[in-house]
């Protein structure tokens, strides 16, 4: 109907889809318009894309290479530590092992000097209390004569009492020693 109806108006009928050639024009332009972008166009979008790519490739082992890195670091930090924590353990041991030795070996040594001013003193004691008796027996044997001479009223000869006074003492002492052995 459309046809009819240009036909009647103008007398002529055309054919829409070419009028003037129109469309074939506009293929060749079209066919133009791609050839040109597949030269000229998608080559360097192509390049580019390419390239980014790669560097995203680059990026992407670069990130693994750094955990394998950062892996291997944590595991060697892992064992550095455990080592250490272990040598500081082996050298606390061995420190409380010396300490203690050191203390024994004053302990004993300490042990040793006390036995030794031990001996020394009970030693200076014993020639001192031998010293002293030896000087009490001669003054108590002086002090007795002169006693029994004021109590008797006569002169005593110190030499000839001498030996009951030295008598005396050492019964005295027997019993002294019998008395502390009784205590002990």
């Amino acid at each position: 109907m459309t046809t009819e109806v240009l036909a009647q108006e103008g007398g002529e009928t055309t054919n829409f889809l070419l009028p003037n050639f129109t469309i074939v024009v506009e293929i060749v332009i079209f066919l133009l318009v791609l050839f040109f972008f597949y030269r000229f166009v998608v080559p360097p979008l192509t390049k580019a894309m390419r390239e980014r790519d790669e560097m995203v490739r680059k990026q992407v082992e670069e990130r693994d290479k750094a955990v394998r890195t950062l892996h291997e670091a944590e595991e060697r930090y892992s064992k550095s530590l455990a080592e250490a924590r272990s040598e500081a353990t082996t050298i606390r041991d061995e420190a409380r092992a010396d300490a203690q030795k050191i203390r024994d070996g004053m302990r004993a040594e300490t042990d040793r000097e006390v036995a030794r001013l031990r001996a020394e003193g009970e030693a200076e004691l014993a020639a001192q209390r031998a010293q002293t008796a030896t000087a009490l027996r001669a003054e108590i044997g002086g002090l007795s004569s002169g006693l029994a001479s004021r109590v008797l009223g006569r002169q005593i000869d110190d030499g000839s009492h001498r030996a009951t006074v030295d008598r005396f003492l050492a019964e005295l002492e027997q019993g002294q020693a019998k008395d502390a052995e009784g205590v002990r």
